[in-house]
């Protein structure tokens, strides 16, 4: 083997993601606190370190900048917003069992608002460790990271990265320490500057699919893969043959009931394209949201054959239809009607509401998915086009 082809392979060999560190304002929630008005009301320059000047300070004038502060930040929870793409990117970081911790210079009364009232709702677990401004000393000096990475066993280097908004605090932070980092530039701030990070992204959407294109993501989670379902209680056989006369014989606990591969009738007749015995099976009563083969639901299968007929009965169903709950890999209906190029299913599924920023295990969102179809086309550009308008639109 030549060196040349030795160089090669190692520099292919991707770090494994041993954790994920994200600052705070500005980075997992959107930017609320005036920092140029905090510093006037302080009484310190703009350029200096607001803290530092702070702590310097004597007697009455250090007592009225604290307040200040204080006052400030208390409003910034009061009207606290997790950034757009934050909670999809916890919960892809919670699916692959990817540690994530936070290292803010705001309070720990900030961080625990944060938790109980923005993330933990999500069923997300807690950042862990939360440094906050009691942590000495503050970012940038990397001693917060080092402590992170000795709670969590590991070792600094590019398997950690840091994620921030500021180049001056989060990104010379995380180069103090050797680990990776990433740059929310949501306005573009940072458009032609040298900001020195290895990854920079507008939006915390972007960062999955960045993750697992240069991280090892522990691909083994994924699984050995399964063999193809049939059908196989007479429930779901009849409901994939559309045989609505023999299923209007049978009882409720028949019609939802699972088979041995988990699908239900429902989710058959979904997936042979039967309006007749999804409208049957919706008007008996049946879960429209259950879960089968490789956690797909009814409307997953739907979506994934373009069967606008029935995606139309499940969307127009009393029951709410979970427009964005995802399978096993994460992948939602938008996922497959945008991957099979399905155009009029993925319209139906944005008019309804469909997410656009949902992400699977790969870090893939609808649009990516239009994209990745192996025959990225006119067609499927266009997909990827009304996926993404819609996506702008939203954010205005």
């Amino acid at each position: 083997m030549s060196f040349k082809t030795l160089r090669k392979m190692v520099q292919q060999v991707k770090p494994p993601l041993r954790g994920v560190v994200f600052d705070l304002d500005g980075t997992l929630t959107v930017q609320n606190l005036d920092f140029r008005a905090m510093h006037d009301r302080c009484g310190v320059p703009a350029g200096e370190d607001l803290l530092q000047a702070v702590a310097a300070m004597d007697g009455a004038q250090r007592h009225h900048a604290e307040n200040v502060i204080e006052e400030m930040e208390e409003e910034g929870r009061r009207t606290l917003q997790l950034a757009q793409g934050a909670v999809e990117l916890g919960k892809w970081l919670h699916w692959w069992n990817v540690p994530t911790a936070i290292v803010t210079r705001n309070t720990q009364a900030t961080v625990q608002h944060l938790h109980e009232k923005l993330w933990c709702p999500y069923n997300l677990p807690k950042f862990w460790p939360s440094v906050a401004r009691e942590f000495v000393p503050p970012k940038p000096h990397p001693a917060a990271l080092e402590m992170i990475a000795w709670e969590w066993d590991v070792a600094l280097g590019q398997g950690l990265l840091m994620v921030g908004d500021s180049p001056s605090n989060d990104i010379a932070f995380g180069k103090a320490a050797g680990v990776s980092t990433a740059l929310v530039d949501a306005d573009r701030r940072h458009f032609e500057e040298q900001t020195g990070a290895d990854f920079v992204v507008q939006s915390l959407v972007e960062l999955p699919r960045i993750l697992w294109q240069h991280f090892d993501v522990n691909p083994s989670a994924e699984g050995p893969r399964r063999r193809p379902p049939i059908p196989i209680s007479a429930a779901c056989r009849a409901a994939s043959s559309g045989d609505v006369p023999t299923l209007q014989h049978m009882e409720l606990k028949d019609l939802e009931a699972s088979d041995e591969f988990g699908n239900t009738p429902l989710i058959w007749a979904a997936e042979s394209g039967s309006v007749a015995v999804v409208e049957m099976l919706l008007a008996a009563g049946v879960d429209a949201n259950a879960k089968g083969y490789a956690g797909n639901s009814a409307i997953s299968r739907a979506s994934r054959h373009g069967h606008e007929p029935i995606l139309r009965s499940l969307l127009a169903a009393k029951v709410g239809i979970k427009l964005d709950d995802p399978n096993d890999k994460l992948q939602s209906p938008l996922h497959f009607a945008a991957f099979y190029q399905h155009s009029q299913a993925v319209q139906l599924l944005l008019d309804a509401g469909a997410s656009t920023i949902s992400i699977d295990s790969k870090g893939r969102t609808p649009a990516d998915f239009a994209g990745d179809s192996g025959h990225a086309d006119d067609h499927a550009c266009g997909i990827r086009d009304m996926i993404l308008r819609v996506r702008e639109t939203h954010l205005k």
